[in-house]
């Protein structure tokens, strides 16, 4: 099977220091089930004023417990990304372990991943 990439559009924080858990939409929820990729991508959203902490569950901004990556505010010149594979088994990454938190409320991240 060759490899899929997918878009998971925009993840986005309500309120600044409350994570929210990384989510497959609806609508590929047929073709990514269960939740588990090859590789993701979370890209900062360009707009954001604020940085971005990408953890996993338990995350907390103020202490960075569980928080594997803060991706800086994204500038004219580079916007902030983080990655993550494992080249040994066939989608070994489950996205729902996978949690976002924010400086700034309603700013977030745009995360793609691919399926092997």
């Amino acid at each position: 099977m060759a490899a899929e990439l997918f878009g998971l559009g925009r993840t986005l924080v309500a309120v600044g220091g409350t994570p929210v858990q990384v989510a497959v939409p609806a609508d590929l929820v047929s073709r990514i089930n269960p939740p588990s990729v090859h590789a993701i991508v979370v890209e900062a959203l360009f707009g954001n004023t604020g940085k971005i902490f990408v953890g996993v569950a338990g995350l907390n901004r103020s202490t960075l417990v569980n928080c594997l990556v803060v991706l800086p505010i994204p500038t004219a010149n580079l916007i902030p990304t983080f990655s993550i594979s494992v080249a040994a088994g066939a989608n070994p990454l489950y996205l729902p372990s996978l949690w976002i938190d924010a400086d700034i409320n309603n700013e977030g991240v745009l995360i793609s991943c691919v399926l092997c």
